[in-house]
């Protein structure tokens, strides 16, 4: 198969049509609202550079379609992944899975690969369960990566400060800001919630058409998604402490530099309104493959000037 074509409106420059583009700048990270946990806590400034992020989370139709090219091609995914249908979200992945997804699609459309398991990034990270470091990442490559925990949130926030939700959210209970109009969370009552699980809905399905009816959930970005249907797995490791440490504030923070457990955020269709909030991160172990977790992945923007830290 031809390692240039397009796959799911992808090109080989710049980044794919499912994308948005995030311009540079600062916002504030963590729970305004002082009712979320303390590992939320304090909320702090965080400078990202510009980047691209995906507009839906990773659908099961385009997971399939680049694992089934990367089988001949030396790779080695640990699950085969599940979904309720070919437009929802891969769920039942683990962390390694994606990374080593991430690489594959790279390859695929002809892009540099990011990720490798050795610091003189030569070997292309693609079979195995490595616990990669900050210096096993081609940062500035032009291929598919894991959203950084700040980026993630800065993506989710949609340029709105101190809100709840991806949407205008602020003061009152959290549950007055939410309701099954608006995302996928535990006892939505969509069509989907039928049969075995996972009970996701499509990717981008509040888009002013579902049932129940709302309106159109795009953040202020038109991102999809980033509050319910499943938790989507960041590059970070976590420390429940992180943000209270002066490096936590640095330019395009990458977070803690090792761990045991890596981030997850957004919440998912068994969570409650609590779980779905902005500031919300949870630590999983990287091999959790559980039917309430995928991801979306981000392109690092031509020209990002890419800094230690």
């Amino acid at each position: 198969m031809d390692q240039t074509r397009q796959v799911d409106g992808s090109i080989r420059s710049g980044a794919s049509s499912r994308m948005v583009f995030i311009p540079a700048g600062a916002f504030q990270m963590g729970d305004r609202s002082k009712k979320g946990w303390a590992s939320e806590r304090p909320v702090h400034p965080v400078y990202i550079g510009p980047f691209f992020i995906d507009r839906y989370q990773i659908t099961w139709r385009l997971w399939q379609e680049v694992c089934n090219w990367a089988q001949g091609q030396r790779y080695g995914f640990d699950n085969p992944g599940l979904a309720k249908g070919d437009d929802h979200p891969v769920t039942s992945v683990n962390w390694f899975d994606a990374v080593k997804w991430c690489n594959a699609r790279s390859e695929l459309e002809g892009r540099t690969p990011v990720y490798y398991t050795d610091t003189d990034l030569t070997r292309v990270y693609r079979t195995g369960k490595k616990p990669l470091t900050r210096d096993m990442v081609r940062w500035g490559a032009t291929g598919y990566r894991l959203p950084t925990e700040a980026e993630w949130e800065k993506a989710a926030r949609g340029g709105l400060q101190g809100h709840h939700y991806p949407w205008p959210s602020q003061g009152k209970e959290f549950g007055d800001h939410l309701d099954a109009g608006k995302a996928n969370y535990a006892d939505s009552s969509h069509p989907y919630q039928t049969g075995d699980p996972p009970y996701t809905t499509p990717v981008g399905y509040y888009n002013g058409h579902q049932a129940p009816a709302g309106p159109d959930m795009a953040n202020g970005f038109g991102l999809y998604d980033l509050a319910g249907n499943v938790w989507e797995w960041v590059w970070d490791w976590y420390l429940s402490g992180w943000y209270a440490q002066h490096v936590a504030m640095q330019r395009d923070c990458r977070g803690p530099f090792q761990g045991k457990y890596r981030v997850i955020r957004g919440g998912s269709w068994r969570e409650s309104a609590f779980f779905l909030r902005c500031a919300v991160r949870l630590e999983s172990s990287m091999t959790y493959r559980g039917d309430d977790v995928g991801f979306r992945v981000a392109v690092t923007a031509p020209g990002k000037k890419i800094l230690a830290g």
